[in-house]
């Protein structure tokens, strides 16, 4: 039903914003003119989701989410690129002989006469926010426009590989080809974009909460120009393609800035190409919202509460070390602190907080950051990964000199932590001195919460799996099954999986003693450390992720 209610009226009345908010936008409004919905946007007082779904309630239109349905290219292509962009309009379905149009500005009439005139079809208004029109847009027509654009170019030169691009100028669909293919790994929330030569194709996978997908196959023969186009924008050498490099590009992307990381190796098809995707502008997580438990927050807590020694994160490449350290640097930074941080690269900016980037070119590696950090007066100090002997000793003693250090290290469980030290050379009677706990996590896969659906489970299963003979009686397991909201995959977001053990006064006796991880990580257990394979379980149980996707992460 169209309501008679104005837009500033249904934004107040839905507590979205105040009456001195409303006030103030309309006094903005009459100064500088304009529509009151973009001034409540620029003000940042509503996001644009908050006006869009006002705005159809308002005229009684439909809202749709953009993000998080998946949308048929035959229908969204009717559209050309260019009045799709100048009207900031998409079509999105067909309907009883109609076309469904998702708009930005539903009450904008020349743009559904304009649609309606290049389709030939009825109009059905909807409304969606601005910039998931444009994310749509670069997503389902762009793609293909620019797709067939380079095999057109390939069939007008008759050539058999494209030349290597130079320039910009040079070779305009592949450039576009590859600003295409990075603009949507970053509207897709891609954390790594791989291009992947083979004999007959070049490969393209994107990788979404720690899984790789495939985008599209490329012909081989733009190989040459897509993989150069990457490594000029990289500043990278395009004549050497026998040794690794390694670059960086930093991009503007809907008037945010974008941080990628890119890396190069020779295979026999050609160079492989990772672009890892940095986002900066990431909203912090608490450890609550990465998933720790009540019983690890207050393990955790004890730990980062003490005036020194060091705290140590484990897990593999892509566990999420770093998304948890700078969740622990979120509760420590208070204004009586100093915080330093020296990484390899810095991977979110965070406020009140030193940052040093590695910068081996010039000399500035983790350990000669980290004396020049320990001469500059911090209370805490957070290394990005303790990778070779130096910088792990210098952060060890540096937490026996009254200093918090925070650190990352490549280990599957927290007792192999300890081990892993021995190995690069630290004396145990130092570490156990210095040490305050290790932190080991996993990142699982979080099933849909719209689609999830509980599972009958053999009892052979659920114990193999680890649950005992009460918990199968009472455990409900879920798996995925795959909707609009998930994108068809059944997943979506990861959660963090972990085990916190304290050091105490037997771990320290068996460290000292040369025990072995296994009896250190007994002893641990015994003591009331929850293995990460628990943690685990109880999720599964509470139905946050699977079983299926646990046997995948843990060991």
């Amino acid at each position: 039903m169209y309501s008679r209610e104005r837009l500033g009226d249904l934004l107040l009345k839905s507590g979205v914003i105040s009456a001195d908010q409303l006030q103030s936008a309309l006094d903005v409004q009459n100064r500088t003119g304009g529509k009151l919905g973009e001034v409540l946007v620029q003000q940042l007082l509503v996001t644009e989701e908050q006006l869009a779904r006002a705005l159809a309630e308002q005229k009684g239109l439909e809202f749709v989410n953009l993000t998080s349905i998946i949308l048929d290219r035959a229908v969204v292509t009717r559209l050309p690129e260019r009045i799709a962009r100048k009207k900031r309009v998409i079509p999105i379905d067909l309907r009883d002989g109609s076309i469904v149009v998702a708009m930005a500005d539903p009450l904008d009439v020349e743009a559904i006469d304009d649609v309606q005139l290049r389709t030939g079809m009825p109009v059905i208004p909807v409304v969606a926010p601005a910039t998931q029109i444009d994310y749509a847009i670069d997503k389902y027509i762009a793609s293909p426009d620019v797709f067939q654009e380079v095999r057109d170019s390939l069939e007008a030169q008759g050539a058999e590989e494209t030349p290597e691009v130079t320039s910009p100028e040079d070779d305009v669909p592949v450039v576009r080809l590859v600003n295409q293919l990075i603009r949507e790994a970053v509207a897709d929330g891609a954390s790594d974009l791989h291009i992947e030569p083979g004999e007959k194709a070049l490969r393209v996978r994107y990788r979404v909460d720690g899984v790789l997908h495939d985008v599209t196959s490329l012909p081989v023969a733009i190989k040459a120009g897509v993989i150069s186009r990457v490594k000029i924008m990289a500043e990278m050498n395009i004549a050497e393609r026998r040794r690794p490099q390694d670059g960086r590009i930093l991009l503007s992307m809907n008037g945010r800035p974008v941080d990628l990381r890119v890396a190069t190796l020779p295979t026999p098809f050609g160079e492989s190409v990772v672009i890892r995707v940095l986002n900066h502008e990431l909203s912090f997580r608490t450890l609550e919202d990465l998933g720790m438990s009540e019983e690890h927050l207050v393990q955790f807590e004890r730990m980062v509460a003490k005036p020194w020694g060091a705290i140590l994160v484990a897990g593999p490449t892509g566990s999420g070390k770093s998304t948890s350290l700078y969740a622990a640097l979120q509760r420590l930074n208070t204004e009586e602190r100093k915080i330093i941080t020296v990484e390899d690269p810095i991977e979110y900016q965070m406020g009140g907080v030193t940052q040093i980037a590695v910068n081996p070119g010039i000399g500035l590696t983790f350990s000669a950051g980290l004396r020049t950090i320990l001469r500059s007066d911090p209370d805490i100090v957070m290394i990005g990964e303790m990778r070779d002997p130096e910088t792990a000793e210098i952060g060890i003693r540096a937490a026996l000199t009254g200093h918090l250090v925070l650190s990352s290290i490549h280990t599957n469980d927290a007792p192999s932590a300890l081990t892993r030290l021995v190995d690069m050379g630290i004396a145990p009677y130092i570490t156990s001195s210095a040490l305050a706990g290790v932190v080991a996590q996993r990142l699982a896969r979080k099933l849909c919460q719209h689609c999830k659906q509980p599972l009958a489970m053999p009892r052979e299963t659920l114990l193999t799996a680890g649950y005992t003979e009460e918990e199968v009686d009472r455990v409900q397991v879920f798996g995925p099954v795959g909707c609009p909201e998930c994108f068809g995959g059944g997943y979506r977001g990861r959660v963090g999986l972990f085990e916190v053990m304290s050091i105490d006064e037997e771990i320290v006796r068996l460290y000292l003693q040369d025990a072995a991880s296994d009896q250190i990580r007994a002893a641990a257990i015994a003591h009331g450390m929850r293995p990460l394979r628990r943690d685990a379980l109880d999720k599964v149980a509470a139905g946050v992720t699977s079983l299926e996707e646990i046997e995948r992460v843990v060991v």
